[in-house]
């Protein structure tokens, strides 16, 4: 793994997951306060997000784009050809559960597709980076190892079942409806319930197929895990099979969404057959 940008992000990450430790499982209440979209933020995503926006401009000086912070309106974020988008603090419920299913999230946005992303798990100390073209890795004890999607003649060989990855608070019914169909042609299909952008990750690194989202989620928190599971050659795509969009309207929620693997499977015949109900 030789592109700087990638090392030096990961290291700014685990910066922020040092702060974010600071605040977990303590003795001390922590203050949980809850935003417009009714979802939690503490001091802990503050103190993440401080670490962030203060480290990246000197990685790349672009606008960075918090979730922690006022977003400038369209018509100024129109003419940012590129810019940093963060999630200080992915999985706050995941936090305040003491799971250790929280992330911090990173990505560079360029022309509106996510080139750069990395995912770091602040209580196991491991990584995920990368970039299309410039391949996927895992970070774990200092070291980079290259991670690649399951390809579907890998998991028949080995005869695994199918494995969907899906949030365990989110869109439960249709999951489990979509599994039930997809079950009909590929025999054992297994739902693995995982927090925060971590779904991406275990897509990316070949644990799972599949992720399917049929809730709201937010552009920060899809960008970073979308450039690893691409770079890892698998693909982000809405339920009608376009790309995901960054920047190009005044709020910052995602279309419903399918985190393939295999790019090479003929997810759309198989996912559009399955999934005319889900939409």
């Amino acid at each position: 793994m030789n592109h700087p940008f990638l090392k030096d992000i990961m290291a700014l990450a685990v910066d922020a997951g040092r702060s974010i430790l600071s605040f977990y499982r303590r003795d001390i209440p922590l203050t949980v306060m809850t935003k417009q979209d009714f979802s939690p933020v503490t001091e802990a995503d503050f103190s993440a997000h401080r670490v962030l926006v203060a480290g990246l401009p000197d990685i790349l000086a672009v606008p960075v784009l918090s979730e922690e912070t006022e977003s400038p309106p369209l018509d100024v974020r129109a003419h940012w050809d590129r810019y940093w988008l963060v999630d200080p603090l992915d999985g706050t419920r995941e936090f305040l559960d003491g799971n250790d299913e929280f992330t911090v999230n990173v990505a560079l946005i360029e022309s509106g597709i996510p080139i750069l992303g990395v995912i770091y798990l602040p209580v196991t100390g491991i990584g995920y980076a990368g970039g299309p073209g410039l391949g996927a890795f895992k970070y774990e004890n200092q070291r980079w190892s290259e991670i690649q999607v399951r390809t579907e003649a890998q998991r028949r060989l080995l005869e695994e079942p199918f494995r969907l990855v899906a949030s365990r608070r989110h869109g439960i019914p249709e999951v489990r409806q979509l599994a039930e169909r997809l079950s009909r042609s590929l025999g054992d299909v297994v739902i693995c319930e995982v927090g925060s952008s971590l779904k991406f990750c275990h897509v990316a690194e070949g644990h799972a197929d599949l992720y399917p989202r049929f809730a709201p989620t937010s552009e920060w928190d899809t960008a970073a895990g979308q450039a690893i599971l691409e770079a890892a050659g698998g693909r982000v795509v809405g339920l009608d099979f376009h790309p995901l969009a960054y920047n190009s309207k005044s709020d910052f929620l995602n279309p419903f969404f399918y985190g393939l693997g295999d790019s090479a499977f003929p997810w759309q015949d198989l996912l559009t057959t399955s999934g005319d109900d889900l939409e």
